[in-house]
């Protein structure tokens, strides 16, 4: 089974074969070298995942072979196998990139193996990593576009219900700039009796479960805004433990004041004259006897209207005109 390449770079033939069987046997690609010089020109012609390099060689030296690598790849993983063993030498091969120093003579080669594969195992781990950290960068590029695009306010909070991410309706909706609702906490702009049911409903949320519900937020001028919230938990990891909410919040306070209103006109409908004609607030519908709402033109289809002008209208329009006003007129 292929698990990537190695690249042995050694003066010492016994050295350079020994390493090189045990890890062909153990299923890697394997080049070497017996200087430095040899190395790089494999190193740059060759797609290397990992070097192996002794420290002391002729020709050129493992810390120069090191450091136009690591110039190179900063990224990739060296080994580094020497008998040289001075504590500079150490010192200066890990700040080069080495991920583990091995003394010469190898008593074990067990140990070598074991940490070419921890690096192996780590460098898969790195790149799966990056691959999903580009993944995320897109996908929340992704949904930023389209939150800041969107009507309704869209915000997220953390699983201490600070808020992380506000959409630009959001902040037009509250009344404060991005940067100041993301210092905030929920509890900031909302009402006591509302931020108690907050809480309340994450408990729901912690459960896996969405939620939707109506509260009162508090605008930057202090007036109460009514909101619909709809609530999905951010759920991460293998457990999927719960990090925080994403919640679309729609500004219901038009239909709240709408509803005030109908509630304070049936209560008082009874002390209204007896021929009151009902009209709805919002789209000027006219209830009829029937008590069925109508459009107002509907509502007077029994009259039949001509065109005309009123003498008051008249004289306005027209002060320079001399004309008498016959009582039919009026």
């Amino acid at each position: 089974m292929h698990q990537g390449t190695l690249l042995i770079i050694d003066d010492e033939i016994s050295i350079r074969e020994s390493l090189a069987f045990l890890f062909e046997d153990e299923g890697y690609r394997i080049f070497t070298a017996e200087n430095g010089h040899v190395g790089l020109d494999l190193f740059f012609r060759e797609k290397v995942d990992v070097v192996i390099t002794d420290l002391r060689m002729p020709v050129m030296d493992g810390l120069e072979v090191m450091r136009t690598i690591h110039a190179s790849d900063p990224d990739l993983p060296m080994i580094v196998i020497s008998g040289a063993g001075k504590k500079k030498d150490v010192i200066q091969a890990l700040q080069m990139g080495a991920k583990d120093y091995i003394s010469k003579p190898i008593i074990d080669l067990d140990i070598i193996v074991h940490v070419v594969r921890k690096v192996f195992e780590n460098r898969r781990l790195a790149f799966e990593n990056k691959a999903y950290s580009e993944r995320l960068k897109k996908s929340e590029k992704q949904y930023r576009t389209i939150t800041e695009q969107i009507a309704e306010g869209v915000l997220t909070v953390d699983a201490q219900e600070n808020i992380t991410f506000v959409n630009p309706a959001f902040c037009k909706m509250m009344g404060y700039s991005a940067d100041r609702l993301l210092s905030m906490n929920l509890e900031q702009i909302s009402t006591r009796d509302s931020f108690l049911y907050i809480l309340k409903q994450t408990q729901i949320l912690k459960q896996g479960k969405t939620s939707r519900y109506e509260i009162q937020l508090v605008h930057a001028n202090e007036h109460p805004v009514h909101v619909e919230l709809a609530c999905s938990p951010i759920n991460q990891g293998k457990d999927q433990t719960y990090t925080g909410t994403i919640i679309m919040a729609r500004d219901i306070s038009r239909r709240i004041e709408l509803q005030r209103q109908y509630q304070y006109f049936i209560k008082h409908a009874k002390e209204m004259p007896e021929h009151v004609i009902a009209i709805c607030a919002n789209c000027k519908k006219i209830r009829g006897e029937d008590r069925l709402w109508k459009d107002i033109e509907k509502a007077f289809n029994q009259l039949t209207f001509s065109h005309g002008i009123c003498p008051d209208c008249c004289r306005k329009l027209y002060p320079d005109m001399d004309f008498e006003i016959t009582e039919d007129d009026n």
